[in-house]
């Protein structure tokens, strides 16, 4: 189980550690560099010390070295997070959420038809 919610920075690491899969530090400092985010070594080694105290990666020894695993996946730490926003932001309503989606953002047609798809494929 996890504990709080991810920062920004802890929310990059577990980004590179998803597409990774099993990884070093270094993995994880190589992942991320793709993405432009130049940290320290050290930094990494103590946000991913961080995530495993909090429940969302473990790790295990091989040789020296630590090797890191997400214990959440993506889907997963976005439905959380899509949770919380919910809770807070709309009084619980994902009805709420998707009216200021649409009335907040730029939608391409396509996009207003997957959502009609997906609204269909519920019942809706």
């Amino acid at each position: 189980m996890t504990t709080g919610t991810l920062t920004d920075l802890q929310l990059a690491v577990m980004k590179a550690l998803w597409e990774v899969g099993d990884g070093t530090v270094s993995d994880v400092l190589s992942a991320m560099a793709k993405d432009g985010r130049a940290l320290a070594p050290t930094t990494v080694a103590t946000l991913l010390q961080r995530l495993s105290k909090q429940g969302w990666v473990e790790h295990r020894r091989h040789g020296r070295q630590l090797v890191y695993r997400a214990l959440v996946s993506q889907k997963e730490a976005a439905r959380g997070v899509l949770h919380r926003v919910v809770s807070s932001f709309f009084g619980g309503r994902v009805s709420a959420l998707t009216a200021q989606l649409l009335e907040s953002e730029e939608l391409s047609p396509e996009e207003l038809e997957e959502m009609r798809r997906l609204l269909e494929e519920k019942g809706a």
